[in-house]
């Protein structure tokens, strides 16, 4: 199989059902079985990788939007 561009999560997720469908299947021959749990294997370690990625920008958003109202309220003045 030659190595192209990885495929974005949804083309991966796409991919990785077509090939759980083939697992299920009666039509899998023996010969490629271990290829495609290999390229499963590929696809959901690069699902992982995105969703990791998406979650850590998105703690760094939040935590970004959480210093900018932080620096937005006034000073507590009953500091005493």
């Amino acid at each position: 199989m030659a190595a192209g561009p990885e495929p974005g999560y949804a083309a991966a997720m796409v991919e990785l059902d077509a090939i759980l469908g083939e697992l299920e299947g009666d039509a899998l021959d023996v010969d490629v079985l271990a290829e495609r749990v290999q390229r499963a294997s590929e696809l959901l370690a690069l699902c992982r990788t995105r969703i990791q990625r998406a979650q850590a920008d998105v703690d760094r958003i939040v935590a970004d939007l959480e210093d900018f109202d932080a620096a937005d309220e006034p000073p507590d003045d009953d500091a005493d």
